[in-house]
């Protein structure tokens, strides 16, 4: 908070190292996308969240999975309970049920997901529209963490099957209406699954009725299909704990650096040297 009420924050390039610093000042901002699954931290700061920009939208992941998979993250009853008081606060259109990703092991069958896809649903009925899914990637570290910190094996689910496990859960959603969209997973399209934009510049103007937000496509990995937009978080910073997670190298790198974060620092891991930092890594426009 202390970063908007500044007007401005550092991001770190997470392949060559290098700071840029973005604007966050009100003529500056078209809207904030935040992607959390706690929002219970930030649902006090909207107000001053709101004098930079009203335009706010939110993705709200709930999967429910056991604490040995996400050790530090609200039960899902509570997001769910957040959930609803942003779609109430703003709109069903302002908030993105994420559940994702669906990580198969030797011990959560699909089975699993699609009881607490229900579940969820049921809870969220009537404040949700739409609905991201997504199976996990098996990064290196996904692999290492499972390892390391539960006794799960992942479990390799061909993609003919997973297509048809998408459709289920289509169904299941259709009878909440609930629209499912598929993120990086292009392999689960149908006619009934949609494929998912995180942001979409085209949606994100309509609904803030602000021509100005980009539409150009930047997609950030292969089958994404995002619209141009500035990152302002940073790998290895989250508490969460949870271990697919491919942005964290291991539970302890990113609690320790979550404990030592000081709200004075300009960046999320660090406090940079603002005098050290040139012209041309200022950007000033997050659209």
């Amino acid at each position: 908070m202390e970063r908007v009420r500044q007007g401005e924050v550092y991001i770190k390039n997470p392949y060559s190292g290098t700071f840029s610093c973005v604007s966050l000042k009100p003529g500056d901002v078209s809207c904030f996308v935040f992607w959390s699954r706690n929002y219970a931290p930030l649902i006090p700061y909207l107000k001053t969240i709101e004098k930079t920009t009203s335009n706010l939208y939110f993705h709200l992941t709930i999967t429910g999975m056991p604490d040995s998979l996400e050790h530090n993250t609200p039960p899902y009853k509570e997001a769910a309970h957040d959930f609803r008081y942003l779609a109430g606060r703003y709109s069903p259109e302002h908030v993105m049920w994420r559940f994702d990703p669906i990580c198969i092991t030797d011990k959560l069958p699909f089975e699993f997901f699609e009881d607490r896809f229900v579940t969820c649903a049921e809870m969220l009925q009537g404040y949700c529209r739409n609905c991201v899914i997504s199976f996990v990637h098996a990064y290196n570290k996904v692999y290492a963490n499972l390892k390391k910190y539960s006794d799960h094996i992942l479990v390799d689910v061909p993609e003919g099957t997973r297509k048809n496990y998408a459709r289920r859960l289509a169904k299941i959603a259709e009878r909440y209406g609930i629209k499912l969209h598929a993120c990086c997973n292009d392999h689960l399209l149908s006619d009934n699954v949609h494929k998912g934009r995180c942001i979409n510049g085209a949606d994100l103007a309509r609904l803030f009725a602000d021509p100005t937000i980009t539409i150009q496509l930047a997609p950030t990995r292969r089958e994404c299909a995002c619209t141009k937009s500035i990152d302002i978080g940073a790998y290895d910073t989250c508490p969460h704990g949870c271990l697919y997670c491919y942005a964290n190298a291991d539970k302890e790198t990113s609690r320790a650096a979550f404990v030592r974060q000081d709200s004075r620092w300009n960046a999320l891991g660090a406090n940079v040297d603002e005098a050290s930092e040139r012209d041309e890594h200022r950007q000033y426009r997050l659209f």
